[in-house]
């Protein structure tokens, strides 16, 4: 259902050590996406409150720590929420950047 929404792109990058260390962007895939500008608190994942910039919702498995770029940013992310279907499977998430 919300897949109507997703009209606007972002480049999502997973976070990963192809190399070794630091872990670093991996390629680039494209999704599909519906971003907001909305600036929040949210926590990241050590517990400490931080401000969000924006939102963004996505049916991909976005994690904190991934990249994506959007309207013109590479934007880290930094908190995800499910948000389960009646079946309990994850429907779609959204991700504070």
């Amino acid at each position: 259902m919300i897949e109507v929404y997703l009209r606007q792109k972002a480049i999502w990058r997973q976070m990963g050590a192809e190399d070794g260390y630091p872990p670093q962007p991996g390629r680039g895939t494209g999704i599909r996406v519906r971003g907001e500008a909305k600036r929040r608190l949210v926590r990241n994942q050590q517990g400490d409150e931080v401000v969000s910039e924006a939102r963004v919702f996505c049916i991909e498995p976005v994690q904190p720590g991934d990249v994506l770029e959007f309207d013109g940013r590479q934007w880290p992310v930094i908190a995800v929420s499910e948000t389960p279907g009646l079946d309990g499977k994850a429907r779609f998430r959204e991700v504070a950047v």
